[in-house]
């Protein structure tokens, strides 16, 4: 027995039912043009409407919150800016905060920053606030500063140049004199990395040294100071490197730090960025500022130079 089945068939002309006599298995054909006809959609439209929704993808994506800190290529300092009278550089990077992909990109066309590499670390949202603040406090600043007075003082005491002892006779209150005047000269600084090479060239500055050799040498570094002379761990190293090279420096102190933090620690990244970059300048680990004094003063430039 056959039974009546009612199909749906579209025609190009109109849309109506049909009843056929016998069951098919025919699929009715699909007319291409059937959105247009019902929807009034054409290609026109879709491309200006595509145009439309491109940029506003965009835009969502560009300012959709993805919070980093950026950090410029270092840049050496002379410990003279600090009004010490020495000859060695500290270096330092110049960082921030983007808060999207859209201000990542306002970084990287900056003029300020045209021509230097940039390295952007990923923030946490919870990150922030504490990273705004370590950007404007001082505290640390302060104490690797007075550490790096207190540890060099101490050196020229011990070391038997000429007038060393004489020049310091009074340690505390000429500690505390040269940490005050210091104190000018770091209104507006921040972080804590300059203790190393502050204490190098306020040894210099103490004992009429002269580790550069009339500035035929560039030598500089990143460390802070603590307690007892040691040196500690500092940020943005790879950039400070990097910058480094691109000053000419000849020699780059870093602290010798493997021993507590590994593969995660400054001594190790010096040693990654030098091989992954080709460094040329000579990277020198120090645990203290009496370990970076005795190998100036026991240093063959020549040899430095052959490398």
């Amino acid at each position: 027995m056959v039974k009546n089945v009612t199909f749906l068939i579209i025609s190009t002309d109109d849309i109506r039912m049909r009843t056929v006599g016998k069951v098919v298995n025919e699929v009715p054909s699909r007319n291409p043009y059937l959105l247009k006809k019902i929807f009034g959609i054409n290609k026109e439209r879709i491309l200006i409407f595509a145009l439309l929704l491109i940029p506003a993808i965009a835009a969502f994506i560009g300012t959709r919150p993805m919070p980093a800190q950026y950090i410029l290529q270092g840049e050496m300092h002379p410990v003279k800016d600090l009004g010490v009278q020495g000859s060695v550089f500290f270096a330092s990077v110049q960082t921030g905060i983007a808060n999207n992909l859209l201000e990542r990109w306002n970084v990287y066309s900056s003029e300020n920053v045209s021509g230097g590499a940039i390295k952007f670390e990923p923030l946490a949202p919870d990150e922030v606030d504490s990273y705004l603040k370590d950007l404007t406090e001082t505290d640390t600043l302060k104490y690797s500063a007075m550490q790096a007075v207190h540890a060099a003082t101490e050196l020229s005491v011990d070391s038997d140049t000429a007038g060393a002892t004489a020049t310091f006779s009074n340690l505390n209150k000429l500690e505390d004199a040269r940490y005050a005047e210091l104190l000018t000269h770091l209104q507006d600084l921040s972080g804590n990395s300059l203790g190393l090479m502050t204490g190098i060239g306020l040894y210099e500055e103490a004992n009429n040294i002269d580790f550069s050799d009339g500035g035929r040498h560039k030598i500089a570094g990143s460390g802070t100071m603590e307690e007892y002379g040691d040196v500690g761990s500092v940020g943005g190293l790879e950039q400070k490197l990097l910058g480094a090279e691109a000053a000419k420096v000849d020699l780059f102190f870093v602290p010798a730090d493997y021993e507590w933090y590994g593969e995660e620690g400054n001594e190790a990244e010096a040693a990654r960025v030098q091989k992954e970059h080709g460094l040329k300048l000579r990277i020198i680990p120090v645990e203290t500022l009496e370990d970076a004094i005795v190998y100036l003063k026991q240093l063959d430039w020549e040899e430095v130079h052959l490398e």
